[in-house]
């Protein structure tokens, strides 16, 4: 519940659910660039924030690797630990923190309101994620 309420803080405080805007209310600077395997990472330096993403990505997965990144700048501003290579899943507490961050930033609970009848497998594909992240919001 803790990760939930940090969300709603954050989005109540800047008025946004947007992670673009979220990332520039936070004076994050955002970089695309070809990161090969690693969807993307977040790093601190000199008290700067940055967050470097995969810049191959589908609006999609790039829109939950961005607030995915936000989560640890949030909830780890110290962590530089690239995320999701090659995959969604892992097993390190501050990478699932982090999606659980990212899934309730990106899928909100209007959304699910809305549209209450649709199964995990629909909410993947509105939302263009792995069914596990849905899961992983749904917890």
């Amino acid at each position: 519940m803790e990760i939930k309420n940090t969300v709603q803080r954050l989005c109540q405080k800047f008025n946004t659910a947007n992670p673009y805007q979220l990332a520039d209310d936070l004076g994050i600077q955002v970089f695309y660039y070809d990161l090969g395997s690693i969807q993307g990472y977040y790093y601190m330096a000199h008290k700067v924030k940055l967050i470097y993403i995969h810049n191959k990505l589908n609006e999609h997965v790039e829109r939950f690797v961005l607030a995915h990144e936000i989560g640890h700048s949030i909830m780890h501003p110290r962590s530089c630990t690239p995320f999701l290579q090659s995959t969604f899943f892992s097993v390190n507490k501050l990478e699932i923190q982090a999606n659980k961050f990212a899934a309730e930033l990106v899928i909100q609970d209007m959304d699910l309101m809305e549209h209450w009848e649709y199964t995990v497998d629909q909410w993947a594909t509105y939302y263009g994620l792995p069914r596990e992240i849905i899961e992983l919001r749904f917890r």
